[in-house]
């Protein structure tokens, strides 16, 4: 069977795979018949040393050893049984010491047992290569199966036919919704645009030069991309990886894109092909029809994508590159630009740095303050997140790291959804009066006569630093963009500012919400507004609207259905959609930005959260989102909206006000209790469990297949859900996490169980995945007293890769903080005596000042030069300068946002310890390895655990003896994604 069609490569793999398969079965029989043959030969033979020298050459001979002269080993060291072949070599010195010498008779039983157990445990291992042999065979027969068969409708009672129901239903919400043109007010969106951008305010110069200048930029752009010879072999390839790490392409156009990606005469003939394309770019067009197809994915949505011909995804593919790199830097340009993107920094009234700098001294710059943190944070990861740094960036989303769709019935929720009017977003709330100018701008204080300052060049710390590195920030550039870690980076951001914002002001305002159908309801009139807003030509525009239009056909459509244009939405999985969506929700960042004076939206694709201290802040925040909503003919899904205003005291429920949405704060199978803590929703979790026992169900006919499922769906998806541990969360959300995964493990293979050991079984231990794996092979293939190693040890070493989600969040239990709330109450003691030194130094005179002659200013009364400032005072700019106290706020952020270290085994005990340093010479091995040190915590955990039974029974870590399994054919397999049923 081959795996891809049209893969010369995998069926050239799976050859080798029967090959590897035949040889095993070969070799395992010889070596049984020669190991028969010596235990017969040893039954007739009584003596002592005679049946020593029988076993001796029957290991050699059963081994394969290359042997010297006299048939002894000559090098014990030729192989990677060295340890065996050293015993050989010696054991040849005693064989002839026992032909003479009595006393040393007493000690063949011990040599003879010795010899018996290498036997033993290479029979074993050639019994565990076969067990893989048959579990790869079982694999790929199934794989073939589903091909031809249809999937078994007894598999669960009623699940096919309501999966089928829902998935046809899931398409018609689909296709009442792309194939209708929006209504769009395109001169009302113009005029919202205008007015954002400041086109007809004379008082903004600033955003109108900024708006101009992004004009100019894409003129010149268009102009870059006319030249000839657009494609070359780097390009050509850095869009494959691109399609490669994207979720547009099928297994199969994978396999055929590595082919090309490796043959230089075939990308050659493509370079040629899409120059030529790129040189008649407005004649272009998708051809007679696209095809379509639904494709299910773990959280139970419905995604429908294009399968264009791999040519046409190339180039597509290159031209969205390209615009999407160029819109990155130009609107990152655009926010770097003072007056057009209102900053977050606080600013600083010169008599106030002017007092500072009096009473304090030198102080750090603003790189060390929160504020710097927040800054870099929005600009590294949120801002224009979806749209590319460089050519070379691509997305790497492993399978399984989807977020939970918690709006409906997990395991038939249909992304297409009727949309929600935008006039029916606000939810009735009790009215209430704006919160005060307490949690405004702090105020500057009494204004004192102004010296001038000389001009000077020095650094002030008060100053709005440049772009840079934060020291300790959790993450490195990379060219590999992960969503899920931003996702994970921005509940960590959320936490840590209501841990912060709390105790310092007293309460925190979030709210969260999704736009509806992104990418199926966005309007074509938006788009092209939008882009021909920002200066993109008549002939990119025409361009864009080809793509947009698309003729789509169904894949399961009978072939005389006649395609039919798209007239709103974009095509899933295509960067160019990215762009679309990116250049228009830049409006509303913007609009954020503005109307609530330096805040932002942090935000990911359709997916944005505020949050802010002054409440106030969040009501506009979400008048902006209205407004830009009603000028897009956009929607919110409300079901997946909500408000959460936390107080510093548990006890107190405060107001929120009727404008802002109703609901819960959701992501994942979290919610935000109004205590400020991220809570597992059990409610969630149990209808995944229902799903996840339907979805196993459909893969208990292979053992490989179930554990991929499981690995997947449980250490992936249901891990990922439940947020990744970091202080700021503390240690009640690892506990969660632990209790969570017993009971779906307890509960998918419980007594009742279709997985379970049967009601008759009571013992709590069998209902494990472990039991069940045991019971499933020795039902199927006999074999029974299987090390717990054979599952959980790393392919390479003969096991079988299924992941434990117990071990990571156990290795965090103890160095996570238990109480985030303690880092606030050591904050306040730490600025308490920081001040006080501050103020003792003072009074002393040991103060380090900027020259005064240069700064040239100091306190008009005598009071105010020999009394030092107020503590209030002091604290003022807390968040917006570094202050030099031992743990500063600066700090605590950090710490706040900080993972815990993985403190789990850190050093392997004196039998696993040989087992790892007999791996040295064994080639290139994932997990664990012949470097303990090298290893994951996660591997050395395994390696202790379950590593001393596999060296007492196997002799080695090693279960099955290298070289004797089919690693590349399996290699493919957990490069495929899962199909979920539904």
């Amino acid at each position: 069977m081959a795996l891809s069609s049209g893969s010369v490569f995998s069926e050239t793999l799976q050859e080798i795979t029967n090959t590897k398969l035949e040889e095993l079965s070969k070799r395992r029989s010889d070596f049984e018949t020669a190991k028969s043959n010596i235990l017969s030969m040893l039954e007739t033979e009584s003596d002592p040393a005679q049946r020593l020298y029988i076993l001796s050459q029957g290991v050699k001979a059963c081994y394969a050893l290359k042997l010297g002269k006299y048939g002894r080993v000559h090098n014990a060291s030729q192989s990677r049984n060295s340890e065996l072949e050293l015993e050989l070599k010696n054991l040849d010195c005693f064989l002839a010491q026992v032909k003479y010498d009595p006393s040393v008779i007493n000690m063949t039983p011990a040599w003879e047992e010795s010899m018996l157990r290498h036997l033993n445990t290479q029979s074993l291992k050639y019994e565990y290569a076969s067990l893989y042999a048959q579990l790869v065979t079982e694999w790929l027969s199934t794989e073939k199966s589903k091909e031809t068969e249809e999937v078994d409708v007894a598999m669960t009672e009623g699940f096919e036919d309501v999966a089928n129901t829902m998935k046809q239903e899931a398409r018609q919400q689909w296709e009442s919704s792309v194939f209708e043109p929006a209504k769009i007010d395109e001169a009302q969106l113009r005029a919202y645009l205008g007015n954002l951008f400041g086109a007809q305010d004379s008082k903004a110069p600033t955003k109108i030069k900024a708006l101009e200048e992004i004009r100019s930029k894409v003129a010149t752009f268009e102009g870059e991309m006319s030249t000839a010879n657009q494609f070359s072999l780097d390009t050509v390839h850095w869009a494959i990886d691109g399609l490669l790490s994207s979720g547009l392409l099928s297994d199969e156009k994978r396999e055929v894109l590595k082919d090309f990606k490796n043959n230089s005469i075939i990308l050659s003939e493509i370079v040629d092909v899409l120059n030529m394309r790129m040189a008649s770019l407005q004649s272009w067009s998708w051809g007679q029809a696209v095809s379509l197809e639904q494709r299910r994915q773990i959280n139970g949505v419905y995604n429908i994508l294009m399968h264009e011909d791999l040519i046409q995804a190339i180039f597509l593919q290159h031209i969205g590159v390209k615009w999407s790199v160029f819109f990155k830097r130009t609107f990152k340009e655009f926010q770097k630009t003072s007056g057009a993107w209102k900053s977050g920094w606080k600013e600083i009234p010169r008599i106030d740095a002017q007092r500072r700098a009096y009473y304090l001294g030198v102080e750090k710059n603003r790189k060390s303050s929160v504020q710097f943190i927040r800054n870099m944070a929005y600009r590294k990861h949120y801002f224009m997140a979806q749209l590319m740094d460089n050519e070379y960036h691509h997305t790497e989303i492993a399978d399984g790291e989807e977020e939970v769709d918690y709006m409906e019935n997990v395991s038939y929720v249909a992304q297409q959804a009727a949309p929600v009017a935008p006039a029916a977003m606000p939810r009735a709330r009790k009215a209430m009066a704006p919160t005060s100018a307490l949690f405004g701008r702090a105020a500057a204080g009494p204004m004192h006569p102004m010296s001038a300052m000389p001009s000077m060049q020095y650094e002030s710390p008060y100053v709005e630093p440049d772009d840079g590195d934060i020291i300790g920030w959790d993450d490195k550039e990379s060219n590999k963009k992960r969503p899920m870690d931003s996702k994970q980076r921005l509940l960590r951001l959320l936490a840590t500012e209501i841990v912060i914002n709390t105790k310092l002001y007293g309460e925190i305002t979030a709210f969260h919400s999704v736009f509806e159908r992104w990418h199926t309801l966005l309007p074509h009139e938006t788009i092209l507004t939008v882009l021909s807003f920002f200066g993109v030509s008549e002939s990119w525009l025409n361009f864009f609207t080809k793509f947009l239009k698309a003729p789509l056909k169904f894949l399961e459509d009978d072939p005389s259905t006649p395609s039919r244009n798209r007239s709103r939405g974009t095509p899933a999985s295509h960067v160019l959609s990215d762009v679309f969506g990116e250049s228009i929700l830049f409006c509303l960042d913007l609009a954020v930005n503005q109307s609530t004076g330096g805040n932002v939206l942090f935000r990911m694709q359709e997916d944005f959260w505020f949050w802010s201290r002054d409440h106030s802040a969040a009501v506009t925040a979400w008048k902006s989102v209205n407004d830009f909503v009603k000028a897009t003919g956009t929607y919110i899904n409300l079901p997946k909206t909500g408000t959460t205003r936390i107080s510093r005291d548990p006890g107190v429920s405060l107001e929120i006000d009727r404008s802002l949405p109703a609901g819960d704060i959701r992501w994942g199978f979290l919610r935000l209790s109004r205590t400020g803590q991220f809570e597992i929703d059990q409610h969630t979790v149990d209808k995944h469990i229902i799903d996840l026992r339907k979805q196993l169900q459909d893969k208990q006919k292979s053992i490989i297949s179930f554990i991929q499922a499981w690995n997947t769906y449980v250490s992936t998806f249901f891990t990922s859900n439940f947020g990744k541990a970091a202080n700021c969360f503390g240690r009640n959300h690892v506990a969660q996490m632990l209790a969570t995964h017993q009971r779906i493990q307890r509960e998918i293979f419980s007594a009742s169980s279709p997985f379970g050991p049967g009601s008759e079984n009571k013992d709590l231990a069998s209902h494990n995945i472990i039991y069940y794996l045991k019971s499933l092979i020795k039902q199927r293939f006999g074999i029974d007293d299987i090390p717990d190693a054979y599952f959980f040890f790393p392919i390479e070493l003969g096991g079988l890769d299924l992941n434990n989600p117990f071990i990571p969040i156990l290795q965090v239990h103890d160095t996570v903080l238990p109480d985030p709330a303690e880092t606030m109450d050591a904050f306040f003691k730490s600025e308490k005596e920081a001040y006080e030194t501050r103020k003792t130094a003072f009074e002393k005179g040991n103060i380090t000042r900027y020259p005064t002659h240069v700064i040239g200013w100091e306190p008009e009364s005598k009071k105010d030069r020999e009394e030092f400032m107020s503590f209030a005072e002091y604290a003022r700019y807390r968040e917006d300068v570094g202050y030099g106290s031992d743990y500063n706020l600066y700090a605590v952020y950090m710490q706040l946002m900080k993972i815990p270290e993985e403190d789990g085994i850190q050093n392997p005990s004196a039998k696993v310890n040989n087992g790892i340093i007999s791996l040295q010479h064994q080639g290139t091995l994932r997990g664990i390895s012949g470097n303990w040190s090298a290893m994951e915590p996660y591997w050395k955990w395994v390696a202790e655990l379950y590593g001393p039974k596999v060296m007492d029974r196997f002799g080695s870590m090693n279960i099955v003896e290298p070289g004797l399994l089919p690693i590349g054919m399996v290699s493919i397999f957990r490069d495929k994604r899962v199909k979920w049923q539904g």
